[in-house]
């Protein structure tokens, strides 16, 4: 019910606006921070990392490979996408909380996979 209240008030405040009439209560919008530039810089540079995975996946092949032995390079092109797409999200402010969650969400895999990681051999078996 509130919401509707207050669509009719702005709708009628819109309109004695547009017919050039003050409107009774005004708003004051409180001014917007700036952009953080660290957050902006931070995403378009992860977001650059993942598109290297594309442009020249054989770079990361052999970091890949030590946590995930099978199907390497399906692998680098994932994790590529994601940090493209967690970049991106991190730049724009408006997806920036949710970009953080999932690059906190994406180290946490790499972590998991990375402790649990075998030592690989050049040939790209497990050494035991």
């Amino acid at each position: 019910m509130g919401r509707i209240i207050g669509r009719r008030k702005r709708r009628k405040a819109s309109r004695a606006l547009a017919a050039g009439s003050p409107p009774q209560h005004p708003v004051a919008l409180p001014p917007r921070k700036p952009d953080s530039l660290r957050a902006r810089a931070f995403g378009l540079g992860l977001a650059g990392t993942g598109a290297a995975h594309f442009t020249a996946p054989q770079a990361f092949d052999p970091l890949t490979a030590r946590a995930f032995p099978r199907a390497t390079r399906r692998w680098t092109y994932r994790n590529g996408l994601t940090e493209v797409v967690l970049g991106l999200a991190i730049t724009f402010r408006r997806s920036r909380p949710l970009g953080s969650v999932g690059f906190i969400a994406y180290l946490a895999f790499l972590a998991a996979r990375f402790s649990g990681a075998r030592p690989v051999e050049q040939s790209g078996t497990v050494a035991w």
